[in-house]
């Protein structure tokens, strides 16, 4: 009886190891984008079954939902409670049925999302559970059935389902009007914000791997506050501090809440031409430098159209880039920075040529706190890709927008001085 009571504790105080490290090693291959004990998505698929294309979910139990349509362009979204993602991401190469694409993570706390990507008007035919699994693992696969329409039939035809049991979370607190930030007394930490780069369901660029923008630019987000903090001199914030949706109005909303000094966006683009490399700098502009950078601010102001927001009912002050007078000073001093960073990034990394760019970027929109955006490399280039991943790249980007916001500081600290 003691050997099987002392055996049982050694398994009791082992379990929690075990399970530990094999989440930990499951989570490396495919990270969650929520965590808790909501239910957990093993599968994800698309098949067309003639006039029928079929989205599927399989997970470890049933779960609420809402279901609705939007258009410009056309998106099914699916909300769902907050769930961990174990399904591996989208593969599709080419269009499966009426489905050109989907994705799916965390929109808010409490709220994960699925965004497909459809290439007509369509109707939700179908919606439904089905058991699946084993006795001994048995889960729940949820089945999504809709059918291509005509324009005209999609006018009538209802654009929201919700389950009985589906209950929206609590919309996001509205940002409070932004307020003067107190004066600054000597010896003051610099307030900065970094912006890691997309997040939850938006996963931004998709490198030759399979790694997401989403990830690479939140680990050089974290080093960069490490760094910068470790100074004593500056208190650094993050836009989100985990894998979750953040819109591009919050994300520079944030920074002037915080009575931020600097706002630095953090991204990893790819592009066709996979043997491009090198980083670059962007400050806002009406006019674009060049057309690579209105491509580029086109694709990233789309962030919050992939995210399956619906954006008929809010006001174009983000989308708009007319700069107003307020803006023009900062403008000014976003630029400053923006040529002390690329200096300094040339000393660490390799760059694009005309490194400081400009266009229209949404995120860099605030007319109080200067902004920049920092293209830290392509995804689409196999030897930058492997070079993103690493810490020591983290580390000299870090090192790089330290060094940049030391000169811009104490440039400004002669200026008021004299």
């Amino acid at each position: 009886m003691l050997v099987m009571t002392i055996r049982s504790s050694i398994r009791y105080l082992l379990a929690p190891v075990i399970i530990s490290a094999v989440v930990g090693l499951f989570a490396q291959a495919f990270p969650a984008a929520g965590a808790g004990a909501g239910p957990v998505i093993t599968k994800a698929r698309v098949g067309a079954h003639g006039e029928i294309t079929r989205f599927v979910i399989e997970a470890d139990r049933a779960f609420p939902y809402r279901i609705f349509i939007l258009t410009n362009p056309y998106r099914v979204v699916v909300d769902l409670p907050e769930v961990s993602w174990r399904a591996e991401p989208p593969k599709l190469n080419a269009a499966a049925g009426l489905v050109a694409n989907y994705r799916y993570g965390l929109f808010r706390p409490g709220n994960s999302r699925v965004v497909i990507d459809v290439n007509t008007p369509v109707a939700i035919e179908r919606h439904f559970f089905l058991a699946s699994g084993t006795a001994q693992a048995p889960g729940q696969r949820f089945v999504l059935d809709i059918r291509g329409i005509t324009p005209v039939a999609f006018g009538t035809t209802p654009k929201s389902i919700a389950s009985p049991k589906w209950k929206a979370p609590a919309p996001e607190r509205a940002a409070k009007p932004a307020t003067p930030p107190p004066p600054r007394r000597k010896g003051d930490r610099r307030v900065v914000m970094i912006d890691p780069g997309h997040g939850g369901v938006d996963p931004g660029a998709i490198g030759r791997t399979g790694i997401f923008e989403k990830h690479i630019t939140f680990k050089v987000a974290k080093a960069v506050k490490r760094k910068l903090e470790a100074t004593g001199r500056y208190r650094v914030l993050l836009t989100r501090n985990r894998d979750v949706y953040v819109s591009l109005r919050r994300r520079f909303k944030r920074a002037e809440d915080a009575a931020a000094e600097l706002f630095v966006s953090l991204h990893a683009d790819t592009i066709k031409n996979r043997k491009i490399r090198g980083a670059s700098v962007y400050t806002l502009s009406e006019k674009s430098s060049d057309k690579e950078a209105e491509a580029l601010a086109t694709k990233e102001n789309r962030a919050d159209v992939i995210a399956g927001v619906d954006l008929s009912t809010q006001s174009d002050d983000v989308a708009s880039i007319l700069i107003s007078l307020r803006q023009r000073n900062t403008m000014d001093e976003s630029a400053h920075f923006a040529r002390f960073l690329v200096k300094q990034l040339a000393r660490n990394i390799s760059l694009l040529r005309n490194t400081h760019r400009f266009a229209g970027f949404a995120v860099l929109k605030s007319p109080d706190v200067p902004s920049v955006l920092v293209e830290l490399g392509y995804l689409s280039n196999r030897k930058e890709e492997k070079l993103l991943r690493s810490k020591k790249f983290r580390q000299r980007v870090a090192l790089s927008i330290l060094r940049a916001a030391d000169q811009y500081f104490k440039r400004k600290e002669r200026l008021n001085r004299s």
